[in-house]
């Protein structure tokens, strides 16, 4: 390509990132609005470094990423385990301290603030944990559990919502408020969480890994559960996964994540259907479909090798070690996130010259969607 045309696509790039960095549509209600956001670990110190006073390296874990949130929507992260995914959310939630950027929520910056700053905006964002049960505390029954945030928060009474009507509003019975998190099953306790994260009627909720876990019929009717929730009380979903065929059904809007940083962000449809980005495609054509005539050759394109660690990088592209397509512009020089418009962004050299056909066996929405839930208690 010729000088010019990489000085426009830098400068479309960076005005994408700056101006539309989530792929939104102009005078779409931005609710979450983040910019450039920074999460650096240091190492830990051993005696002989301590002595040697020897710098110690840091990890990248959230490495400059920009995106919004539209208000009502669902956006899909996606990624391999170790690109960050459960970082960024923890970061944006405050719970991890930020090393740098940008993130607001109906334009109060978050990043940056005190803990006493902090309570009144947890009211307005929950998160739904990995791992239910260790979210819970084994000493207190659900009752308690599901009580509990309206104490912390100094919720009036006549402003509370009982215990019934938060298990009934999750499909659960009012059996399970005298049990203890140890006592629930897998989709229960992923119940009871959801409840207490709704219990201050937050606008934007956080889901890391909801299916994790589970069941295929549990899994689907907590999916279920969540998509009902979100048009029931209108919701907005950060919804975080390495799982394609749950963002193809829940998702609106999916970003796509590898070592920290974002690689594409786009209407589900539209990447499900032709992904710009080889890492997107390869993630794509590893997912599992249950027809075998379907199977028949959608490993040719598997991503082979490890995700580099966030404590040493590549330099350039950071895809390009893994990359079929990488040439020495990918080592040397990091691609702009590219509005390519209609939403779209991609960070790729090539994605003109490459042209990815459509996975083989890709998971379409109709494909992917779970099966009815099977029960409210599952």
């Amino acid at each position: 390509m010729s000088t010019a045309a990489d000085d426009t696509r830098t400068a479309t790039g960076e005005a994408g990132t700056a101006a539309g960095g989530a792929g939104t549509a102009a005078g779409d209600a931005q609710l979450l609005r983040v910019r450039d956001l920074q999460t650096y670990f240091s190492d830990r110190q051993g005696m002989i470094a301590r002595l040697t006073r020897r710098k110690t390296g840091e990890v990248r874990a959230v490495d400059g990423v920009s995106f919004d949130v539209v208000r009502g929507e669902t956006l899909g992260l996606v990624g391999e385990s170790g690109s960050g995914k459960s970082t960024l959310a923890r970061t944006v939630m405050g719970l991890v301290p930020a090393t740098g950027g940008s993130a607001l929520l109906d334009g109060r910056e978050l990043i940056g603030l005190r803990p006493r700053e902090w309570r009144p905006l947890r009211r307005r964002m929950q998160m739904i944990f990995q791992d239910p049960v260790s979210s819970l505390s084994p000493r207190f029954r659900v009752s308690f559990l599901l009580k509990e945030p309206y104490v912390i928060n100094n919720v009036p009474a006549e402003k509370q919502s009982s215990v019934d009507e938060l298990l009934t509003m999750v499909g659960l019975s009012s059996e399970q408020a005298d049990k203890y998190p140890h006592e629930l099953s897998g989709g229960q306790a992923r119940r009871v969480s959801i409840a207490r994260a709704l219990a201050l009627h937050p606008e934007v909720l956080f889901a890391d890994e909801p299916t994790a876990g589970l069941d295929v019929s549990a899994a689907a009717s907590i999916l279920n559960l969540m998509r009902d929730l979100r048009d029931r009380l209108g919701l907005t979903y950060v919804l975080i996964t390495h799982d394609l065929n749950v963002v193809g059904y829940f998702a609106d809007r999916i970003a796509v994540m590898y070592v920290g940083q974002l690689v594409e962000i786009g209407l589900g449809d539209r990447i499900l259907a032709h992904p710009r980005h080889p890492y997107t495609h390869a993630l794509l054509s590893c997912a599992p479909v249950p027809d075998p005539h379907l199977n028949e050759g959608h490993l040719e394109n598997v991503l082979g090798g490890e995700i580099p660690s966030p404590h040493d990088p590549p330099s350039g592209c950071r895809f390009h070690p893994r990359c079929a397509y990488a040439d020495q512009r990918c080592t040397d020089e990091a691609p702009p996130l590219e509005d390519l418009g209609d939403g779209e962004l991609v960070a790729c050299h090539h994605w003109r010259r490459i042209d990815l056909a459509p996975p083989s066996a890709q998971p379409a929405a109709a494909s992917a969607a779970p099966s009815p839930a099977v029960g409210p208690t599952v």
